[in-house]
Protein backbone atom coordinates (compact mmCIF):
# COMPACT_ATOMS: atom_id res chain seq x y z
CA UNK A 1 0.00 0.00 0.00
CA UNK A 2 3.00 2.26 1.26
CA UNK A 3 4.28 1.85 -2.38
CA UNK A 4 0.81 2.45 -4.42
CA UNK A 5 1.00 5.96 -2.40
CA UNK A 6 4.17 6.85 -2.99
CA UNK A 7 3.78 6.31 -6.56
CA UNK A 8 0.57 7.93 -6.89
CA UNK A 9 2.11 11.27 -4.56
CA UNK A 10 5.07 11.38 -7.53
CA UNK A 11 2.56 11.38 -10.07
CA UNK A 12 0.11 13.87 -8.84
CA UNK A 13 2.79 16.65 -9.53
CA UNK A 14 4.07 16.88 -13.05
CA UNK A 15 6.61 19.51 -14.94
CA UNK A 16 6.21 20.51 -18.21
CA UNK A 17 9.49 22.58 -20.14
CA UNK A 18 9.37 24.47 -23.19
CA UNK A 19 11.28 22.41 -24.97
CA UNK A 20 14.11 19.75 -23.58
CA UNK A 21 17.04 21.57 -25.59
CA UNK A 22 17.95 24.97 -26.01
CA UNK A 23 20.59 27.63 -27.96
CA UNK A 24 21.82 30.26 -25.42
CA UNK A 25 20.37 32.88 -25.33
CA UNK A 26 16.35 31.12 -25.69
CA UNK A 27 13.65 32.24 -22.63
CA UNK A 28 12.78 28.28 -20.94
CA UNK A 29 9.17 28.20 -19.46
CA UNK A 30 8.48 25.27 -16.53
CA UNK A 31 4.96 24.78 -15.63
CA UNK A 32 4.52 22.90 -12.62
CA UNK A 33 1.11 21.57 -12.25
CA UNK A 34 -1.07 19.04 -10.14
CA UNK A 35 -2.98 16.09 -11.70
CA UNK A 36 -5.98 17.51 -12.95
CA UNK A 37 -5.21 20.89 -12.25
CA UNK A 38 -5.93 20.32 -8.95
CA UNK A 39 -4.94 23.70 -6.47
CA UNK A 40 -1.32 23.39 -6.16
CA UNK A 41 0.33 26.14 -3.90
CA UNK A 42 3.57 27.04 -2.37
CA UNK A 43 5.90 26.08 -5.61
CA UNK A 44 9.63 25.52 -5.10
CA UNK A 45 11.45 24.77 -8.66
CA UNK A 46 14.77 22.62 -8.22
CA UNK A 47 18.08 22.91 -10.54
CA UNK A 48 20.19 19.99 -10.37
CA UNK A 49 18.46 18.82 -7.05
CA UNK A 50 19.25 22.54 -5.40
CA UNK A 51 16.01 24.76 -4.82
CA UNK A 52 16.26 27.90 -7.06
CA UNK A 53 13.15 29.73 -7.22
CA UNK A 54 9.92 29.66 -4.78
CA UNK A 55 6.73 31.09 -5.98
CA UNK A 56 3.50 31.36 -3.25
CA UNK A 57 0.92 30.83 -6.17
CA UNK A 58 2.34 31.24 -9.62
CA UNK A 59 3.08 27.26 -11.02
CA UNK A 60 5.14 28.68 -14.00
CA UNK A 61 8.68 30.03 -14.34
CA UNK A 62 10.41 31.77 -16.92
CA UNK A 63 13.76 32.33 -17.41
CA UNK A 64 14.15 34.77 -20.36
CA UNK A 65 17.62 34.01 -21.68
CA UNK A 66 19.16 30.89 -21.01
CA UNK A 67 22.91 30.40 -20.62
CA UNK A 68 24.73 27.43 -19.95
CA UNK A 69 24.48 27.25 -16.45
CA UNK A 70 21.02 26.65 -17.06
CA UNK A 71 21.76 22.84 -18.23
CA UNK A 72 20.48 20.49 -15.70
CA UNK A 73 17.76 18.18 -14.36
CA UNK A 74 14.64 20.12 -12.85
CA UNK A 75 12.15 19.29 -10.95
CA UNK A 76 9.62 21.26 -8.73
CA UNK A 77 7.34 20.44 -5.61
CA UNK A 78 3.97 21.88 -4.15
CA UNK A 79 1.60 21.78 -1.79
CA UNK A 80 -1.64 20.47 -2.33
CA UNK A 81 -3.07 17.97 0.50
CA UNK A 82 0.46 16.87 1.16
CA UNK A 83 3.79 18.41 -0.21
CA UNK A 84 4.05 16.36 -3.96
CA UNK A 85 7.07 16.28 -6.47
CA UNK A 86 6.97 15.84 -9.53
CA UNK A 87 9.78 13.66 -11.72
CA UNK A 88 12.90 15.24 -13.30
CA UNK A 89 12.91 16.60 -16.30
CA UNK A 90 16.64 17.21 -18.39
CA UNK A 91 17.18 20.58 -19.91
CA UNK A 92 19.80 21.46 -22.60
CA UNK A 93 21.48 24.83 -23.35
CA UNK A 94 23.73 24.31 -26.32
CA UNK A 95 26.24 27.43 -27.20
CA UNK A 96 26.27 29.57 -29.91
CA UNK A 97 27.35 27.80 -32.63
CA UNK A 98 29.95 30.58 -34.03
CA UNK A 99 33.28 28.35 -34.69
CA UNK A 100 35.48 31.53 -34.77
CA UNK A 101 35.56 34.60 -33.00
CA UNK A 102 33.50 37.82 -34.20
CA UNK A 103 36.53 39.98 -34.00
CA UNK A 104 38.47 37.19 -36.87
CA UNK A 105 35.36 37.77 -39.25
CA UNK A 106 35.36 41.64 -38.99
CA UNK A 107 39.43 41.59 -39.46
CA UNK A 108 38.72 39.23 -42.63
CA UNK A 109 35.87 41.14 -44.28
CA UNK A 110 37.75 44.32 -43.15
CA UNK A 111 41.22 42.80 -44.99
CA UNK A 112 39.08 42.12 -47.82
CA UNK A 113 37.80 45.25 -48.38
CA UNK A 114 40.78 47.28 -48.31
CA UNK A 115 42.57 44.75 -50.32
CA UNK A 116 39.78 45.22 -53.09
CA UNK A 117 39.94 49.33 -52.72
CA UNK A 118 44.01 49.62 -53.42
CA UNK A 119 43.22 46.93 -56.18
CA UNK A 120 40.56 49.43 -57.54
CA UNK A 121 42.40 52.56 -57.15
CA UNK A 122 45.53 51.20 -58.81
CA UNK A 123 43.83 49.66 -61.77
CA UNK A 124 41.96 52.97 -61.95
CA UNK A 125 45.41 54.44 -61.77
CA UNK A 126 47.13 52.37 -64.50
CA UNK A 127 44.54 52.49 -66.87
CA UNK A 128 44.74 56.69 -67.05
CA UNK A 129 48.34 56.18 -67.05
CA UNK A 130 47.89 53.72 -70.05
CA UNK A 131 45.34 56.15 -71.86
CA UNK A 132 48.33 59.08 -71.16
CA UNK A 133 50.51 57.64 -72.98
CA UNK A 134 48.61 56.21 -75.31
CA UNK A 135 50.59 53.28 -75.03
CA UNK A 136 48.05 49.64 -75.23
CA UNK A 137 51.15 47.10 -75.98
CA UNK A 138 49.10 45.20 -78.72
CA UNK A 139 52.74 44.16 -80.20
CA UNK A 140 50.63 44.06 -83.91
CA UNK A 141 52.54 43.06 -86.27
CA UNK A 142 52.32 45.07 -89.58
CA UNK A 143 52.64 43.32 -93.16
CA UNK A 144 54.95 45.69 -94.77
CA UNK A 145 58.67 45.96 -95.81
CA UNK A 146 59.40 47.46 -92.79
CA UNK A 147 58.48 44.82 -90.49
CA UNK A 148 57.76 46.71 -87.59
CA UNK A 149 56.03 46.56 -84.58
CA UNK A 150 53.16 48.74 -83.16
CA UNK A 151 52.15 49.33 -79.42
CA UNK A 152 48.94 51.20 -80.42
CA UNK A 153 46.28 52.17 -82.70
CA UNK A 154 47.41 55.38 -83.07
CA UNK A 155 50.99 54.04 -83.84
CA UNK A 156 49.69 52.30 -86.17
CA UNK A 157 47.92 54.81 -88.04
CA UNK A 158 51.12 56.89 -88.73
CA UNK A 159 53.54 53.80 -89.67
CA UNK A 160 50.62 53.19 -91.86
CA UNK A 161 50.60 56.76 -92.82
CA UNK A 162 54.77 56.81 -93.61
CA UNK A 163 54.21 53.25 -95.79
CA UNK A 164 51.98 54.93 -97.89
CA UNK A 165 54.28 58.38 -98.32
CA UNK A 166 57.03 55.87 -99.11
CA UNK A 167 54.98 54.13 -101.58
CA UNK A 168 53.85 57.48 -103.07
CA UNK A 169 57.66 58.34 -103.41
CA UNK A 170 58.38 55.22 -105.21
CA UNK A 171 55.80 55.80 -107.63
CA UNK A 172 56.85 59.67 -108.34
CA UNK A 173 60.47 58.97 -109.58
CA UNK A 174 58.63 56.30 -112.62
CA UNK A 175 56.52 59.28 -113.48
CA UNK A 176 58.74 61.86 -113.79
CA UNK A 177 61.12 59.25 -115.98
CA UNK A 178 57.45 59.08 -117.97
CA UNK A 179 56.91 62.75 -118.16
CA UNK A 180 60.24 63.49 -119.62
CA UNK A 181 60.34 59.93 -121.66
CA UNK A 182 56.82 60.09 -123.67
CA UNK A 183 56.09 57.02 -124.65
CA UNK A 184 56.87 58.41 -128.74
CA UNK A 185 60.11 58.80 -128.19
CA UNK A 186 62.70 56.24 -127.58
Amino acid sequence: MWLLTALLLWDWLLLQASSRVFTEGKPLTLRCHAWKNKLVYNMLFYQNGKTFKFSPWNSELTIQKTNMSHNGIYHCSGMGRHRYTSAGVSVTVKGLQSSTPVWFNILFYLSVGVIFLVNTVLCITIHKELQRKKKWNLEISLTSDYRKKVNSYLQKDRNLEEEVKCLEQEEQPQERVHQKNPEGEQ
